[in-house]
């Protein structure tokens, strides 16, 4: 059972990379992140009792976009989609945090802060999280992750895609 309230410590927490015949699994655990993010924005739930969303192929199919599993403690914590550019500005030399989901019973732990971590020292470089305004306890989460990363406040931008408002925290390697 995953429910910790100790720190986790970075030997702790691990990103494996999710093969396509891991799909399923990570289908799965995007229901669980449909759950949490319909407090944030109307999702409609399904005659099946689902929220039938889907990460899609993509994630198997192209060469710049990268799908982790997090671990604690070797437990099934959550998952991390990553890919290359930028979906504010197009800049191709920008990685992007697509979704990321830790589950319930690991998050207050550092499980999430740890795993963002990993994922930028996959990567080193310029990077950029969209976090939808509707959802400050996100903006909070990764305000704090990328401070303790780079150990300065991130850019914070607003704009609007799409008739979505969004807060773009942009930063560079670790400092």
């Amino acid at each position: 059972m995953l429910s910790t309230n100790e720190p986790a410590s970075e030997t702790e927490v691990a990103l494996e990379p999710i093969p396509a015949e891991r799909a399923s699994v990570l289908q799965n655990l995007f229901e669980l992140y449909a759950h949490d993010f319909s407090e944030q924005m109307p999702l409609q739930l399904q005659p099946s009792g689902r929220f039938e969303l889907s990460p899609g192929d993509v994630w198997w199919t192209r060469d710049d976009h990268f799908a982790y599993f997090i671990r604690l403690r070797g437990e099934l914590a959550g998952f991390a989609l990553a890919r290359r550019g930028s979906r504010t500005t197009q800049a191709s030399d920008v990685m992007d945090v697509a979704e990321f989901f830790v589950l319930r019973g690991a998050r207050h732990a550092g499980v999430g802060t740890r795993a963002a971590h990993a994922l930028f020292r996959l990567f080193p470089g310029a990077w950029e999280v969209r976090v939808r305004r509707s959802n400050p306890t996100a903006l909070r989460f990764w305000s704090r992750a990328v401070e303790s990363w780079t150990a300065q406040p991130a850019a914070v931008l607003s704009m609007s895609i799409k008739g979505v408002e969004w807060s773009v925290l942009r930063f560079g390697p670790a400092g």
